[in-house]
This record gives structure tokens, C-alpha cells and sequence, in this order.
């Protein structure tokens, strides 16, 4: 079986189930693209926080048309998935927190500037990006960010461009009453943090000197022409 013009959440022992879900969230409510998770082989993959399953392995997705990479435990260390990274070239290609270290050791990132988890930023320097400390970065087709909630907006630069302002509307009312019963039992309390974070009451403590996810409007953009900032929410 050969999966074309999907949108590919990559899952990987370790990865970070919240991520997983709320990218799941919002590509899956863009018409017309069809939204599967993929790994190095399919079946049960045991993540930080729950279990998600590969509906496919990656040597059966030709011509992605979206691409995500969350983030997890020694992302960068998959050389499999970073193999493949190199070889695809969707419409988007976003990754989040520790993901952005995945998606640097595949070279996609070479002299790019990046957002990608705290901790991560070294990481980034390695596989020669640039850590850039705003919560979203859209760099081209290429969007990374900080965290779960910073994931929940970056995923929703790709929404905007299949759908404009009226799909993003919706999802974001959506993503506000979404039952926690819909949802795997391990994986219920992704959708209680999703919530508060886009009602912007999810405020975890952050080490010292690290980047606050503030908001929408604090987007790095380095494409004018791709997409352009919100304004500040009054």
C-alpha cells in the first residue's frame, strides 16, 4: 500500500503523545487531507504519556503533502526517520520542541533558524541551525516550535493556508469543547491541557532564562510572503 497527499505525523518510541494529539487535532480537520501517523514500522508505539499507534511505516508514504515531527526522548538519535526526512519535500514540514533536533540531524535545518524545546538548543547548533527563543518560527515551508501549546499554533499556520481565518476559527472552537470522552483513555488528560492552553491558563513553570510561550502574535516569521503574524489579541 502506497499513502499519497497525507498529512504524516511521525511516531517513535518515546515520542511526546501530547504533541502527537493536538498536531493530530487540528490537521485532521482540514478538508480533503487525509491524516496518518507513520513510524519506521506500524503497530503500538509506547510514548512519553501513552501509547499511539502507526497506522503506516514510512517506506509506504510517497509525496506527503504535510509532515510533522513532534518532539520526544532522543529524537535526533533516529536515523531511519531522519533518513527519511531528507528525501521528501512536502508543502509543510513542521516539528515540535525536541522534534526540531530530529528534523536538524536530517540536515532540513542547515543554516536555518529554528525554535525547538529549551533544552534542545545545543542540539540544533550541532546539526548547524540557528535556536531562535520565539515559540513559533515559520522559516518557508518549514515551521518549528517550542512546545505542545506553541504546537497547537504552529499547526495552525498550516490550517490557514488550506483553509483560511474560517478554518482556523472553527478548529479553535473545536479544540475548546473537544470531550475528553472522544479520545484513547491513556491519552483523555492531552485534551484538558489543550483546553487551558488555548484559553491561555496553561502557564507551566519555566526554568530561569528560558522562552515564555506568550502567544499567537509573538510568531518569528522569515517568509513575509508565505504568511504573516496575527496582531496582538486585545
Amino acid at each position: 500500500m502506497q499513502i499519497t497527499r497525507a498529512a504524516v505525523i511521525i511516531v517513535y518510541h518515546g515520542v511526546l503523545v501530547d504533541e502527537v494529539e493536538i498536531v493530530r487535532f487540528v490537521l485532521s480537520r482540514i478538508p480533503d487531507l487525509r491524516t496518518v501517523t507513520a513510524g519506521p514500522a506500524p503497530g503500538r508505539v509506547t510514548g512519553i504519556g501513552g501509547v499511539v499507534t502507526a497506522d503506516a511505516s514510512l517506506d509506504e508514504i510517497r509525496r506527503p503533502a504535510v509532515v510533522a515531527v513532534p518532539g520526544g526522548i532522543g529524537s535526533h538519535l533516529h536515523a531511519e526517520i531522519a533518513s527519511w526526512l531528507r528525501h521528501v519535500s512536502p508543502r509543510w514540514l513542521l516539528a515540535s520542541s525536541t522534534g526540531s533536533a530530529l528534523l536538524a540531524a536530517s540536515g532540513r535545518l542547515q543554516d536555518a533558524t529554528a525554535s525547538g524545546h529549551w533544552l534542545a538548543g545545543h542540539l540544533l547548533e550541532r546539526y548547524g541551525a540557528h535556536p531562535s527563543h520565539q515559540p513559533v518560527v515559520v522559516d518557508g515551508p518549514i515551521i518549528t516550535c517550542s512546545s505542545g501549546p506553541s504546537a497547537f499554533r504552529a499547526a495552525l499556520v498550516i490550517a490557514e493556508s488550506y483553509g483560511g481565518q474560517e478554518l482556523v476559527t472553527r478548529i479553535r472552537a473545536d479544540a475548546a469543547t473537544a470531550p475528553e470522552e472522544g479520545h484513547p483513555a491513556q491519552n483523555r488528560s492531552v485534551w484538558t491541557r489543550l483546553r487551558d492552553a488555548i484559553l491561555r491558563r496553561d502557564r507551566r513553570a519555566e526554568p530561569a532564562g528560558a522562552p515564555i510561550d506568550q502567544g499567537v502574535d509573538e510568531i518569528e516569521v522569515l517568509d513575509l510572503g508565505l504568511v504573516k503574524p496575527r496582531p496582538p489579541q486585545s
